[in-house]
């Protein structure tokens, strides 16, 4: 039946598709959701990432370069190869579809920003003048961060603080803070 439309070139067309689909799933790698948006209109709602540009790269792949390589490697028809191809494809092109699922239902941790930072304790690492700045560490997010800081008195490396509030991604207002269970100082940690 397709020997009828290909004749004597069903392999090469086989190998062009497969191709095809290779060029697309390198280009997704290379510049990301560009192809995604274009297949993105094609998106019917069956289920999320049925046709996005790796799912259907791999699926072409998979279909072309099978097919080619039933059809050189046993002397089948273009019939078979093709058949042989849509199996391999359906196998490739589905494995892609749960991967890409995968990965899109993966949870990620909380950017860490600025925002709550608020009332968070640190330390004073670089001595902050009155009305200058100087550096500490604050434990944000699970994270060590250091951070410039102001005050309004002079803070000695050592002295425990409080952030009172934000200038900056990386700038805060500080002010010590007594500490019930210790002096006000302590060794500040290696910046």
């Amino acid at each position: 039946m397709i020997e009828s439309v290909l004749g004597d070139t069903a392999v090469t067309v086989f190998t062009v598709i497969g191709a095809v689909g290779l060029l697309i799933v390198l280009t997704t790698l290379v510049v990301g959701e560009l192809l995604d948006g274009l297949f993105g209109a094609l998106d019917v709602d069956i289920g999320g990432g049925v046709f996005s540009a790796p799912v259907i790269g791999s699926f072409l792949a998979a279909f072309g370069f099978g097919a080619a390589l039933i059809m050189t490697s046993t002397r089948a028809d273009a019939t078979v190869g093709a058949l042989g191809g849509l199996a391999s494809g359906v196998v490739v092109g589905g494995l892609a579809l749960v991967m890409m699922r995968t990965l899109m239902r993966m949870p990620t941790d909380e950017t860490v920003t600025t925002r709550g930072l608020e009332g968070t304790p640190g330390v004073v690492i670089t001595a902050v003048p009155a009305q200058g700045y100087g550096e500490v560490t604050i434990r944000h997010h699970g994270e060590q961060r250091k951070y410039n800081a102001m005050a309004d008195e002079d803070l000695p490396a050592g002295t425990r603080v409080e952030v009172t509030a934000v200038l900056s991604p990386s700038a805060v207002v500080v002010a010590p803070v007594a500490s019930p269970s210790g002096p006000a100082t302590v060794t500040p940690p290696d910046a």
